[in-house]
């Protein structure tokens, strides 16, 4: 065997003890428990903040009618012209009628 081959090799294995490594230093998967409809179950307690979730759909809304309020002044050209910015906001089913009562739904 030649010199390069002995360098090649010896590269391989050290790039297989580091994979090698890793894997072990990785932490282990563990699969969620699953409901009887076979859907994950979450393991932590989950929290909805529906008035913060309200607050930042207004605070956007606002901020893009600002925008679109500077983009018509006639003291330059406009930022916006020819674009269209659309957002879509996932939302939990826990806060639907909050958004509804604050006017924020249009679903």
């Amino acid at each position: 065997m030649n010199r390069r081959g002995i360098v090649v090799a010896r590269a391989g294995l050290c790039l297989a003890g580091m994979a090698a490594t890793a894997a072990l230093n990785d932490e282990p998967y563990t699969a969620q428990p699953e409901s009887p409809t076979g859907e994950p179950t979450p393991t932590a307690p989950y929290t909805v903040d529906c008035r913060r979730i309200g607050d930042d759909i207004e605070r956007e809304r606002a901020e893009a009618k600002r925008k679109q309020q500077e983009a018509l002044k006639p003291s330059g050209a406009p930022a916006y012209q020819g674009r269209v910015i659309a957002r879509d906001v996932a939302v939990p089913e826990e806060c639907v009628n909050h958004l509804k009562d604050r006017g924020l739904w249009s679903g």
